[in-house]
């Protein structure tokens, strides 16, 4: 494909609006792109947002043996639902979990993706616990869980609200 001289910044500009646009037409299976509308005061902000299945797994009991069953750090440690993954699989292949951890003195929140854990998994850094417990259960409980380092996935920076002046 040719296109206007390689120095020409404003043509090229213009060539990306289009394709954003025309991108925009376009359809996926489990997540939607929308221009991001800070684009109308400020051309150099990012082009998109995109909104997608996503699953919260709010964690607040450490699994206390993490390490010594698995190297796994206690304190960052959490375990997601092998029964989940499959069912995410199937269901939302784009699903994003989001993982909001707090064990009192450890809280974070980070996010990790079904292409993610399946890596983890093939790498050997996240393990499958069985829960000697739930052998038998029939009460829909997980039965196997991944045992997996919270400091593996990328964290969820929050933003503090502004505190508001009364007047």
């Amino acid at each position: 494909m040719t296109g206007p001289h390689n120095e020409d910044k404003v043509a090229w500009c213009r060539i990306g609006e289009d394709r954003e646009r025309g991108f925009l037409t376009r359809r996926f299976r489990g997540c939607e792109f929308t221009l991001n509308p800070e684009k109308v005061v400020n051309k150099y902000a990012h082009d998109l947002l995109v909104s997608q299945p996503c699953d919260l797994k709010s964690i607040t009991t450490r699994f206390r043996m993490a390490e010594s069953l698995y190297g796994v750090p206690s304190r960052s440690a959490v375990t997601i639902n092998r029964k989940d993954l499959r069912r995410y699989a199937d269901l939302y292949p784009n699903i994003v979990i989001v993982l909001d951890i707090d064990y009192g003195d450890f809280r974070r929140t980070c996010m990790t993706t079904l292409f993610q854990m399946r890596s983890l998994i093939e790498q050997g850094k996240a393990h499958l616990h069985q829960y000697k417990d739930r052998i038998d259960d029939t009460h829909g409980n997980a039965k196997e869980s991944y045992v997996v380092d919270s400091m593996l996935f990328q964290e969820v920076v929050e933003e503090k609200n502004p505190k508001h002046e009364e007047n």
